[in-house]
């Protein structure tokens, strides 16, 4: 699958159809996905799902204790 970019700007005309004010480009998923989100890296991984864990944990202990008092 590509997808259609444009260097200049999306218009829209009058009939509702769009069209590119530049030069069209098109672009492979890699290509999109490397543009969009660069990879992360194993300790950023681990970093955000720790928190995750953690922010999951508290949510859990502050329900428990509100539905005990």
């Amino acid at each position: 699958m590509n997808f259609l970019g444009c260097d200049g700007v999306w218009l829209l005309n009058a009939d509702g159809t769009t069209v590119c004010q530049g030069n069209m480009k098109t672009f492979t998923v890699q290509e999109m996905r490397d543009h969009l989100t660069p990879a992360m890296s194993l300790a950023q991984k681990a970093e955000i799902t720790g928190a995750m864990l953690a922010l999951f944990v508290f949510v859990w202990v502050a329900k428990k204790l509100r539905t005990t008092v």
